[in-house]
C-alpha cells in the first residue's frame, strides 16, 4: 500500500476537473507528491484517458529517476507502462501509456505529427522554470488544443507557479492548490566575506557544518567546474561513513542514482547544481548549504554565442533549495550570504525567451508554418529585434528564404537534432564530400556537432590558451570510455545515422576548420597584428590568449568566443585555409573600391579590394581609381581632425588669414567671406578642392600655396578691397614700407623709427569711413629698441615726447630731436647727414 501523501487529498476534486476542462493550473507545495503520485492516478483512469500521457521535466536527470520510481511503484521496470525518452536515449515500448520526457522531445513530436492525434494528456512539471524549450513546448500544445484538438487536455504544475500571471494568460484554466508535506526548518546566514575565494570558505563551512551536525548535506553550487573544485578538496574526508557524491546533468546515471539513492548507513556530501531544487527528493538529507548563485545561459548578440553567467539565485530558488533540508525530517538551511541581501532579491528569475539564443525557437516556428513568434499563443515574446536577428540567421545559412518560409535545405536541417547551425553545417558537409571525394567529412561533420553542442571536454585549467579544436576532437576519438566521451559520440553516431554516413577512421581534421565556418560564418577571423589580436568577418574585434598555439596563425574561425574583460576572447576555434573556402565557393566575396589615408606614411593608397564581411582577403593596388571627389574628401577630413595648421601654414598664409578676420571684425560692411576655421573647414570645396585633384600625399598637399587658394575666394573687386582696407605695409613720410601686424584683440601695430614720424601730426589709420582705426604705432630708438607704444600721435608730441626728447638727447647725441617733431621734416639720417645736405 502506497503511503498517504498531501495531494491525496484532491484526488476526487482533480479527476472531476479533468473531466470537466481542458487546462488546468496544479500549485503544489513541495512534498506534496505532484511529480510521483498524480501520474498513477493518470495511470487508473483509463476511461478519460485513453491516449498517450506525456510528463514533462526540465532536466534529464529528473526525467529518468522520476520514471524509475513510478514504474516501480507499480511493480514494473521502466519501460513497460511507464517510460522515458531523452536525446540520446528511451525505454519505451508499445504498451508505454506514460513517457517521461524533455520539452524538447515533444516539440519534435508535435512537429512530426501537429494534431498529437494518439495523446490524451500533456503535463508541464516544474513549469515555474520556464525555459525556452518549455514555454515553445507550452505554446505549439496550447495551438493544438485551440485549433485541431479541443479535447486534448494540458495540465501545468510546479510548487511556486505564479498563478496570478498564469491566470490571466490563460483565463479559461481551471486553477487547484494543495499543500505540501514539509518538515521545519532552521536558517542561519553565514555570508562569504570575499567573492574571489568562496569556494575555501564555502569548503571550510561544509567541514564545520559535518562536525556539529548530524545527517547528510546538500551543496547548491552554480556549476560542475565548482563541484569537481570542491570534490577535489573535500576527497581527504570521504571515507567508510562519510560519501561525496556530485550531482549535475553531464554524469552518468550511475553516478546520479549514487547521489539520489540511500546510502545505507554513510552519511553523504551531496555537490549538486540547481539541478537538485526541484523534482528529485535526495534521501538523508536533512541539511542544506546554499552558495545563493547559479549558473544560466545569456544569449550575447556580440559573441554571437550562449555565455554562462554566474549571477544570484532568485527568492523562489533559495526558498526551493531550503526546502529541500526538510523534505523528510526537520531540517536546516546555511545560506551563504546574509539576510538582506535575501530580502533584496529578485522573487522570481528572468525568463529564457528574454535571455536565450531563440535560433531553436525561431526555426521551429518556421516548421510550424508561421513567420513571427506572435502566430504561436507563446505565454511571453522576445524583444522584436532579437526576434528578426535571428530570422535573418536562418536566411543567411539558407534555412529560411525571405518570407520566412522553410527551403527545401531547410528542410533537411530540421530533421536533424542538433542546432541549426549545426545541421546546416553537416548537410553542407555531405555535399562537399561527394563534389570533392573528401572521405569522412561529414561523419566529421557529425563529431563536431555532437562536441560542440556540450561542454567543453577539456577542464577549465587545460581549456586556458588551449583554443584548438582538433585537440578535442584527437582526445574525443582515443578516450572513447569516458563517459562524457560516450555521449558525444553516441549523439554523433545518431547524427550520422541521419545523414546515412559511417564513422570512418581517418579523419579529414586538417578541414575542421571549413566545417566551423559553415556552422559560424560570422565568425571567421584574420590576424590584424602579431599579439593576439583579430577581426572577425562581421566586424568585431576579438583576442585570443599569448600562449595559444593558434596565435599566429594568419586565418581562424572561432566555435565560441566569450567576453573577458570588456574584450571579446577566442575560447574555441579551428585553422582555416582561406584559399579553400573561396575554391570552393562557400564564401560570399564583395568588392569594394576605396581611397585609404595612411597617417604614418602620408599617403593617399587606391586599391580594389576583395572582402568576405569585414575582412580584406586580398588587395590590389589601382591608380585608376583615384577620384578627385574621395580624395578631397579625405583631406578635408584631416583638416576636421588636425585644424588649418595641417595644411603647413606659412609666414604669409597666417598674415592673409589674420588681415581678413580683421576686417570682417571690424569692417562689418566689407562682405568679405568668414575665414574663421570653423568656416574654412566647412566650405573647404569652394577653396581647397580645386587644388586637390592630384595630391596624394601629404608632403604634395605642404607644398600648395595656402595664400593663392584662399585669395581664390574673392573676385577682383574684393582682393582690391582687401588690400586696401588692411594693407600689409604702412608707408611712412620717408617712403620706407613697415610691416603692419594684424591682431583680433588689439589694434593693428606698425614699428617705426621716431625720426621717420616727425612731422606727422596725427596716427596713420587703416580700415576706412566711420570704421577707420589708429595704427598703434611703436616708436624706435635708432637701437631699433622700442621707447613708445601709442596710438595717439598728436597726444605723444604735446605730452610724454619731452621726456623721451631728454632721455634721447642723451643716449644718441648724434641723432636729431627736434624741439617741436610735429612741424619737423621726417628723417632717417644723424645730424651730421642733416647739415651736409
Amino acid at each position: 500500500m502506497l503511503e498517504s501523501l498531501p495531494i491525496d487529498q484532491i484526488k476526487t476534486d482533480f479527476i472531476k476537473a479533468l473531466h470537466q476542462h481542458v487546462t488546468l493550473i496544479l500549485s503544489a507545495e513541495p512534498g506534496a507528491g505532484k511529480s510521483t503520485r498524480l501520474p498513477l492516478w493518470l495511470l487508473e483512469n483509463s476511461s478519460k484517458i485513453t491516449g498517450k500521457i506525456y510528463l514533462l521535466q526540465p532536466r534529464r536527470v529528473a526525467a529518468k529517476n522520476i520514471a524509475i520510481y513510478l514504474a516501480s511503484q507499480i511493480g514494473e521496470t521502466v519501460g513497460q507502462s511507464v517510460g522515458y525518452r531523452l536525446r540520446n536515449e528511451s525505454k519505451v515500448s508499445k504498451n508505454t501509456r506514460l513517457e517521461v520526457i524533455t520539452e524538447g522531445i515533444l516539440v519534435q513530436l508535435m512537429q512530426e505529427d501537429p494534431e498529437l492525434a494518439d495523446t490524451s494528456l500533456i503535463i508541464f512539471d516544474e513549469f515555474h522554470e520556464r525555459s525556452l524549450q518549455a514555454d515553445l513546448a507550452f505554446g505549439l500544445a496550447r495551438d493544438i488544443q485551440q485549433s485541431l484538438r479541443e479535447d486534448l487536455t494540458l495540465l501545468l504544475m510546479s510548487a511556486t507557479l505564479a498563478s496570478d500571471e498564469l491566470n490571466k494568460a490563460l483565463p479559461d484554466a481551471f486553477v487547484m492548490q494543495t499543500t505540501g508535506r514539509s518538515f521545519p526548518v532552521t536558517v542561519d546566514y553565514i555570508p562569504i566575506k570575499n567573492i574571489r575565494t568562496w569556494r575555501d570558505q564555502t569548503a571550510s563551512v561544509i567541514k564545520q557544518t559535518l562536525q556539529a551536525h548530524q545527517g547528510s548535506i546538500l551543496v547548491f553550487l552554480p556549476s560542475s567546474g565548482d563541484i569537481r573544485n570542491l570534490a577535489s578538496a573535500l576527497s581527504e574526508l570521504e571515507n567508510e561513513q562519510l560519501l561525496i557524491c556530485p550531482l549535475y546533468g553531464d554524469l552518468s546515471l550511475a553516478e546520479q542514482q549514487q547521489a539520489i539513492q540511500p546510502s545505507h548507513n554513510r552519511k553523504k556530501i551531496v555537490l549538486a547544481t540547481n539541478i537538485a531544487e526541484t523534482s528529485l527528493t535526495i534521501e538523508g538529507i536533512n541539511i542544506v548549504i546554499d552558495s545563493g548563485l547559479e549558473k544560466v545561459a545569456i544569449y550575447d548578440e556580440s559573441t554571437l554565442t550562449n555565455k554562462l553567467v554566474q549571477r544570484n539565485i532568485a527568492k523562489s530558488s533559495a526558498i526551493q533549495r531550503m526546502g529541500r533540508a526538510g523534505r523528510l525530517s526537520a531540517g536546516h538551511c546555511i545560506r551563504l550570504y546574509n539576510e538582506e541581501e535575501f530580502q533584496r532579491r529578485a522573487l522570481q528569475s528572468g525568463l529564457a525567451i528574454h535571455q536565450a539564443d531563440i535560433l531553436p525557437v525561431v526555426i521551429e516556428a518556421a516548421r510550424w508554418q508561421v513567420s513571427q513568434l506572435s502566430d504561436i499563443p507563446l505565454l511571453d515574446l522576445p524583444n522584436d529585434v532579437i526576434e528578426n536577428n535571428a530570422w535573418q540567421t536562418l536566411i543567411n545559412i539558407n534555412v529560411v528564404d525571405e518570407k520566412r518560409k522553410l527551403t527545401s535545405h531547410g528542410e533537411q536541417v530540421v530533421k536533424l537534432p542538433c542546432h541549426a547551425r549545426f545541421a546546416h553545417m553537416i548537410i553542407q558537409a555531405k555535399a562537399l564530400e561527394q563534389q570533392h571525394q573528401n572521405k569522412g567529412l561529414t561523419y566529421l561533420a557529425c563529431l563536431l556537432a555532437a562536441l560542440l553542442e556540450e561542454r567543453d571536454i577539456l577542464p577549465l585549467e587545460q581549456a586556458r590558451g588551449n583554443s584548438e579544436i582538433s585537440q578535442r576532437i584527437r582526445l574525443l576519438l582515443s578516450n572513447s570510455k569516458n563517459y562524457k566521451h560516450r555521449q558525444i559520440l553516441a549523439q554523433a553516431n545518431k547524427l550520422a545515422v541521419k545523414v546515412k554516413c559511417k564513422p570512418l577512421p581517418n579523419l579529414p581534421l586538417d578541414n575542421i576548420g571549413v566545417l566551423v565556418y559553415l556552422a559560424y560564418p560570422e565568425r571567421l577571423l584574420k590576424r590584424r597584428t602579431n599579439n593576439g589580436e583579430y577581426l572577425a568577418s562581421y566586424g568585431k574585434g576579438v583576442t585570443i590568449d599569448e600562449q595559444d598555439a593558434l596565435l599566429n596563425e594568419q586565418y581562424l574561425v572561432a566555435a565560441h568566443l566569450t567576453q573577458f574583460k570588456q574584450q571579446l576572447q577566442v575560447r574555441l576555434a579551428a585553422v582555416i585555409n582561406i584559399d579553400q573556402l573561396l575554391e570552393w565557393g562557400l564564401v560570399k566575396t564583395s568588392t569594394e573600391d576605396i581611397l585609404n589615408y595612411n597617417e604614418k606614411s602620408g599617403r593617399i593608397k587606391a586599391s580594389r579590394q576583395k572582402k568576405i564581411g569585414a575582412i580584406v582577403v586580398d588587395e590590389k593596388l589601382e591608380k585608376s581609381l583615384f577620384d578627385n571627389e574621395k580624395v578631397y574628401l579625405i583631406w578635408k577630413m584631416q583638416l576636421e581632425k588636425f585644424g588649418l595648421t595641417y595644411l603647413n601654414l606659412q609666414k604669409d598664409d597666417q598674415n592673409l588669414l589674420l588681415r581678413w578676420q580683421w576686417i570682417n571684425l571690424t569692417q562689418t560692411e566689407s562682405d568679405l567671406p568668414d575665414v574663421s576655421e570653423q568656416s574654412l573647414i566647412s566650405n573647404a570645396s569652394i577653396w581647397l578642392q580645386p587644388y586637390t585633384s592630384n595630391i596624394t600625399s601629404k608632403a604634395q598637399l605642404s607644398k600648395l600655396n595656402v595664400s593663392e587658394m584662399l585669395l581664390s575666394m574673392l573676385d577682383y573687386q574684393q582682393r582690391q578691397l582687401l588690400n586696401e582696407l588692411a594693407p600689409c605695409f604702412y608707408t611712412g613720410p620717408t617712403g620706407r614700407k613697415c610691416a603692419i601686424r594684424y591682431s583680433l584683440e588689439q589694434s593693428p601695430i606698425v614699428s617705426l623709427h621716431m625720426q621717420e614720424v616727425y612731422g606727422m601730426k596725427s596716427s596713420p589709420t587703416v580700415g576706412f569711413g566711420n570704421t577707420q582705426i589708429n595704427l598703434t604705432v611703436e616708436l624706435l630708438s635708432p637701437a631699433k629698441r622700442p621707447i613708445q607704444v601709442t596710438s595717439d600721435l598728436a597726444g605723444f608730441w604735446q605730452g610724454s615726447y619731452k621726456d623721451v626728447q631728454k632721455d634721447m638727447k642723451s643716449q644718441y647725441p648724434k641723432h636729431y630731436w627736434p624741439d617741436d617733431p610735429a612741424n619737423a621734416q621726417a628723417t632717417n639720417k644723424t645730424k651730421r647727414h642733416i647739415k651736409a645736405k
